[in-house]
C-alpha cells in the first residue's frame, strides 16, 4: 500500500513538474510578433490578401518571362533562393518571390494550413499583381505541391515547371501522439521545437550552407505561430499525395532537380515520377542535400536557365 502511495506521489510531482516546464518554455518560446516592426528592415514590399498579409519581392521588370519562385516549408520563406533570384534577373527575366503563410515576413495564421489555403495565396497574388500569364515555376520541397496545384488547375499558365527535391507523394505521416491534443502540445513545446534548428541539420551536406541558413533560421522561429504552422502542414498538407496531378501536365514541360544525399527524397522517387510523367527531364546534383540550388547554385543555376528558355 505505501508502495502505491509513493508512487502516486512520484507520478503527480513529475506531471507538476511537466506541467511547470511546459508553461515556462511556452511562454519563452516564439514570443516576438510578426508585425509592422518586424516587418520594418524586409526587402520588397507586402499586399493584403483575403486570408492574410503576403510578403513578397518583385526583381526586374515585370515583362513576359516572369519566373516565380516557390520555396518549401522552411520558416525562412524566399530567403533560400538568394543564391538564384539575381542570375536569372541577369538573364532578362522578371523574378517573383514570395512567402508562404506561416513563413518569412508573411502573416501567420490561427485557422489551418491546407493546400486550398496556399493555393488560394498563389492566385489572389498573381491576380492583385496582375503577373500575365503563362509564367515559370521553380518550386522546392513542400512548394512543389503548391506549384502543381496550380498547374493542374491552369496547365496553359505555366510554361515551364521545374521542381527542387519536391515533397509531392504524401509519404509524411505523423506520429500518433501528435494526433492527441494535450499531448501533442507537450511535444511541440517540450521536444521539437527546442530541437527543431538541429533537426534540419541532415538536409545539408555542407556545414557551412547551414550554420548560415540556422541563423536565420533562429531568428525567424522566434515569432509566435511557428509550431502551429509545422504541426497544421504536417496534418494537412505534407500527408498528400500530389504526384498524380503530374499526369495533367503538358508533356516536356516539367523538370525534376534532386541532391543525391537529400534523406527525404530517395532515388526511387525518380522511376516513380518517370511512370507518371515519361517525358520529364531529371538532373541530379551530385553530393548535395535538400536544397541543391543553395549548396550547388552555380551547378543549378544554369540547369534552370537551359531548360525555361
Amino acid at each position: 500500500m505505501k508502495f502505491i502511495k509513493r508512487l502516486a506521489i512520484l507520478a503527480t510531482l513529475f506531471v507538476v513538474m511537466l506541467l511547470v516546464a511546459y508553461l515556462i518554455l511556452n511562454k519563452n518560446q516564439e514570443s516576438d510578433p510578426m508585425d509592422e516592426i518586424a516587418r520594418k528592415h524586409a526587402v520588397g514590399k507586402f499586399i493584403k490578401l483575403s486570408d492574410g498579409i503576403t510578403h513578397y519581392q518583385v526583381l526586374g521588370s515585370l515583362n513576359d518571362r516572369t519566373l516565380l519562385f516557390i520555396h518549401g516549408g522552411g520558416v525562412t520563406g524566399f530567403e533560400v533562393w538568394y543564391k538564384n533570384a539575381s542570375y536569372f534577373v541577369e538573364h532578362g527575366f522578371s523574378v517573383l518571390l514570395y512567402d508562404l503563410y506561416g513563413r518569412g515576413y508573411s502573416d501567420r495564421l490561427s485557422n489551418e494550413y491546407t493546400p486550398e489555403l496556399f493555393n488560394r495565396q498563389l492566385n489572389e497574388l498573381l491576380d492583385t499583381l496582375q503577373i500575365q500569364e503563362p509564367i515559370s515555376v521553380v518550386s522546392m520541397s513542400m512548394g512543389s505541391m503548391i506549384a502543381l496545384d496550380f498547374a493542374a488547375q491552369k496547365p496553359d499558365a505555366i510554361q515551364k515547371l521545374i521542381m527542387i527535391d519536391p515533397a509531392i507523394t504524401g509519404d509524411y505521416r505523423a506520429n500518433a501522439l501528435l494526433k492527441m491534443p494535450v499531448v501533442s502540445n507537450l511535444l511541440m513545446t517540450l521536444y521539437w521545437y527546442p530541437k527543431a534548428i538541429e533537426n534540419q541539420r541532415k538536409e545539408f551536406v555542407s556545414e557551412q550552407v547551414f550554420k548560415n541558413y540556422a541563423k536565420r533560421l533562429d531568428y525567424f522561429t522566434g515569432f509566435a505561430g511557428y509550431k502551429h504552422a509545422n504541426y497544421s502542414v504536417w496534418m494537412h498538407v505534407l500527408n498528400q499525395n500530389k504526384l498524380p496531378l503530374l499526369g495533367k501536365l503538358k508533356e516536356n514541360t516539367v523538370m525534376l532537380i534532386y541532391g543525391t544525399r537529400d534523406p527525404y527524397f530517395p532515388k526511387g522517387n525518380v522511376d516513380l515520377f518517370l511512370k507518371t510523367y515519361p517525358t520529364l527531364k531529371v538532373s541530379e546534383i551530385y553530393d548535395a542535400g535538400h536544397m541543391p540550388h543553395l549548396e550547388r547554385a552555380t551547378e543549378v543555376n544554369p540547369i534552370i536557365l537551359e531548360f525555361v528558355f
